[in-house]
């Protein structure tokens, strides 16, 4: 195992699975006694969102990066030859193929599986962009090794460190082609070199508010997900909530039940003295009349023995 095909085949996998998956290989490493490429693998970043839908289209769509790379040497051919008419028209086949790509690209993640915001299709876009200023961003595209998204103005070099997980891994640009060269006048040189400067600024108009847009962009995810977290924890509190008045519920429900029971013994208590009670009244009336009797019989038993007194 060498540390170029193993971030390779990491970087071609999905989001979820890149962790365990380098974590294994830099374990791997170790156990092969190789500590040097263990420490190299720990150190590989998970790509971005965007970098790693980048990555797979630069595995999985990579007649379309080519002709993004390939769009963009011709356009800094037509710049050097300063033909605003080519540049004119490799300007508007570029804002065509990068929304194509865009595109292109969140169908590919859809495909895979992985669907990606359109905040992350605005970062593809942006590199893209890049990619076709600059031969450097270009062959970073090319390797799949992204680990983010990145723009550039074509004026300053891409830093290879900062975004492949394997700088080395990348290849050197090829130099762009030299531009034919023109008969001159002073005048046309003049006008030249002001065609030339016009076509930088706006370069770097664009690119500026090509950033600005991606800033802003990423304002916008950090307050998406700010906003997640924030009805995230709100819903678990109701769920907390409903849990404390589930278990309150059923307490109720259990003391209703034991003061029903409670009742029914009590009625069932009540009909049964009331039976007795009705016994013992109609033992009352018969007691009565016996002791009725009873007077009668001892009070003419009295008569009767004063009589023969």
């Amino acid at each position: 195992m060498d540390l170029e095909s193993a971030a390779r085949e990491l970087y071609a996998l999905l989001p979820g699975e890149f962790t365990a998956a380098r974590n294994a290989k830099a374990k791997e490493a170790t156990q092969d006694g190789d500590k040097a490429l263990a420490a190299r693998l720990r150190s590989l970043p998970k790509p971005t969102a965007a970098a790693w839908l980048l990555n797979m289209m630069a595995r999985h769509r990579r007649d379309e990066i080519d002709g993004v790379i390939e769009l963009g040497a011709a356009m800094s051919q037509a710049q050097q030859e300063l033909d605003p008419g080519q540049m004119r028209a490799l300007g508007d086949q570029r804002r065509g193929l990068l929304s194509a790509m865009a595109l292109s690209g969140r169908l590919l993640a859809d495909e895979l599986g992985h669907p990606v915001s359109p905040a992350v299709a605005t970062e593809v876009e942006q590199t893209l962009r890049a990619a076709m200023s600059d031969p450097a961003a270009g062959a970073a595209l090319a390797s799949g090794l992204l680990t983010e998204s990145f723009s550039s103005t074509g004026l300053d070099p891409v830093d290879l460190d900062r975004i492949v997980a394997v700088p080395e891994a990348v290849g050197s640009p090829a130099p762009a082609a030299p531009p034919r060269r023109r008969a001159k006048t002073p005048a046309r040189d003049e006008l030249a070199e002001r065609r030339a400067a016009r076509a930088d600024r706006a370069v770097k108009q664009e690119a500026e508010e090509a950033e600005r847009r991606r800033r802003l962009a990423r304002a916008e995810v950090e307050k998406a997900e700010q906003r997640k977290d924030d009805a995230e924890a709100k819903e678990q509190k109701v769920l907390d909530k409903l849990d404390q008045l589930q278990n309150r519920r059923d307490a109720l429900a259990g003391e209703l039940s034991e003061l029903k029971q409670r009742i029914e013994d009590l009625l069932r208590e009540v009909a049964s003295t009331d039976r007795k009670i009705e016994a013992a009244e109609e033992d009352l009336v018969s007691a009565a009349k016996t002791a009725d009797r009873t007077r009668k019989t001892a009070a003419a038993a009295r008569r009767g023995l004063d009589e023969q007194a």
